[in-house]
């Protein structure tokens, strides 16, 4: 036997909306329903119960005794569930996932793909916090961070993306007025494009050091011009400027592109890399794991196109 013998809830709730506002249309508007569908409810509502609810005027209505006593009786019920769901944290919330990287890694690698990634999966809420200060995973809000370094952080798991290459990059309208840009050695003539580098990152990577990596010694003829912004730096790069370093993972496309070129087959490969990194602490979510699989195979592709 049924305990409560009430007409459908979605009625009562068009009631509560109409009765607030004395107007089907205004209650349609914000139930999302058409006027009609919502008079047809109020109809079916008093037919189902037997009680006139509202006095039908010429352009307008307003509610009958009984209408008001019922309004006082919907409005309360509604008024606890909506203060219980609110206590017990039940509102619906969507999975969130919080992504720390550097600023030139969620720029360049990150947010292009991530697109694709929320439109697979809607259901997932994906928060990006860009920062050139290292953020451990389980530290505040951060449940997966791409870190670059050794390996090596203590209560973390870390899977290897890939590892730091490096080669120099200018613009093709460049490389056409400096014919005599052939070999690494060339570079000393030519205009080169620094980044102001953290010392305190993991074993930098400058012009001298890339240099000296490819039997390169001496100080470069010509001043160079400095930047403390990786983007400014490669949008100096294609304006035709210089000649400037260019990390793989975020050059790749753009050379793929034909928006910069290399200009000499050099590159360097670090001890270094960029890792997807977990921490050790407490299981994950299904919704983390599903984006760990996914950000992998996007590094797995990302390596067969280099």
């Amino acid at each position: 036997m049924q305990k409560y013998r009430l007409p459908p809830l979605d009625l009562f709730r068009s009631f509560e909306a109409v009765a607030r506002h004395l107007s089907f249309t205004a209650a349609a508007s914000e139930l999302c329903l058409t006027q009609s569908a919502v008079s047809r409810q109020i109809a079916a509502l008093e037919q189902q119960t037997g009680i006139k609810l509202f006095h039908r005027l010429h352009r307008a209505i307003e509610l009958t005794p009984a209408g008001e006593r019922l309004l006082e009786a919907v409005s309360l019920g509604l008024d606890q569930i909506q203060g219980c769901l609110a206590a017990l944290g039940a509102t619906a919330k969507t999975p969130r996932i919080t992504i720390s990287a550097t600023v030139a890694f969620a720029w360049f690698w990150l947010m292009p793909r991530l697109n694709q990634f929320s439109a697979d999966h809607p259901d997932i809420d994906l928060r990006v916090l860009a920062s050139d200060t290292p953020v451990l995973p389980g530290h505040g809000e951060v449940d997966v961070a791409i870190l670059f370094g050794s390996g090596q952080w203590v209560g973390v798991t870390a899977r290897l993306l890939f590892r730091e290459r490096v080669y120099p990059v200018c613009s093709a309208a460049f490389l056409r007025e400096h014919p005599g840009l052939l070999g690494a050695e060339d570079l000393l003539r030519q205009t080169l494009l620094h980044l102001d580098i953290d010392r305190a990152a993991p074993d930098p990577v400058d012009w001298q050091r890339w240099l000296a990596s490819q039997g390169v010694a001496g100080q470069p003829v010509l001043p160079g011009l400095r930047f403390n912004s990786y983007p400014m730096v490669l949008q100096a790069a294609e304006a035709g400027r210089g000649v400037a370093l260019g990390w793989s993972y975020i050059v790749d496309p753009i050379v793929a592109s034909g928006r910069l070129v290399r200009p000499v087959s050099g590159s360097m490969e670090t001890r270094n890399g960029y890792y997807l990194s977990t921490s050790k602490q407490g299981a994950a979510s299904p919704e983390l794991e599903e984006f760990l699989r996914w950000i992998a195979n996007q590094a797995t592709e990302a390596a067969a196109l280099a």
